[in-house]
């Protein structure tokens, strides 16, 4: 869905998008604030979803993340989108198998030194944020199915204090439809190690 998409999607859920079938200009009455108010609500919601409904995978290579020297070990810092680790370990895209010596710190994670460049950090990321100055025809970040959830959210918020019932209307259609957001399960094997022969 594209950011313009969403924008009359919640003016026409809020009944705020036309009079009599002409589109509202935003010199008339609250509608410059109602359009100012969406770009806030949307961050809000996807927010929301990206941490605990639909998650966003990403992955960086180490190559490409900035690295300090610490007795021995190369420390990362997260990169800036970063929510969570995503694994266990780094990925070899090579073999796609786990690099496990891996330490895991709050804002960063330390391995071995001269571990190949090549390996990556795959994580959870935060969703990319609008603002004001976001074009129209940006496509929002995340899923079609989660793109079809945010207008509920951001009408609730531009309703909740003209029309409490309304907004709780939208606060519960918004509710229902997280709620049947899922997931992709997959599985992933791994090979467990000989630790008397040191082998596979």
């Amino acid at each position: 869905m594209l950011f313009g998409e969403l924008k009359n999607r919640v003016l026409q859920l809020a009944f705020n998008y036309s009079l009599a079938g002409t589109p509202i200009p935003s010199t008339y009455n609250n509608q410059a604030d109602y359009l100012a108010m969406i770009p806030g609500l949307v961050n809000e919601a996807q927010m929301d979803i990206a941490i605990s409904h639909k998650r966003i995978a990403a992955s960086k290579a180490l190559s490409d993340m900035t690295s300090t020297l610490s007795g021995g070990f190369d420390k990362y810092s997260w990169p800036s989108d970063c929510w969570q680790p995503f694994s266990n370990g780094l990925l070899d895209p090579l073999t796609l198998m786990r690099f496990p010596a891996v330490r895991y710190m709050p804002d960063c994670f330390y391995v071995p030194s001269g571990t190949p460049g090549t390996y990556l950090f795959e994580y959870w990321r935060y969703p990319e944020a609008v603002s004001s100055a976001t074009a129209d025809a940006t496509e929002l970040d995340n899923t079609p199915d989660v793109h079809e959830c945010l207008p509920y959210y951001v009408a609730c918020g531009l309703l909740l204090y003209d029309d409490a019932y309304r907004a709780q209307e939208m606060r519960n259609e918004f509710l229902l439809r997280i709620s049947k957001l899922r997931e992709p399960l997959w599985l992933e094997p791994q090979p467990i190690i000989n630790r008397y022969f040191g082998e596979y």
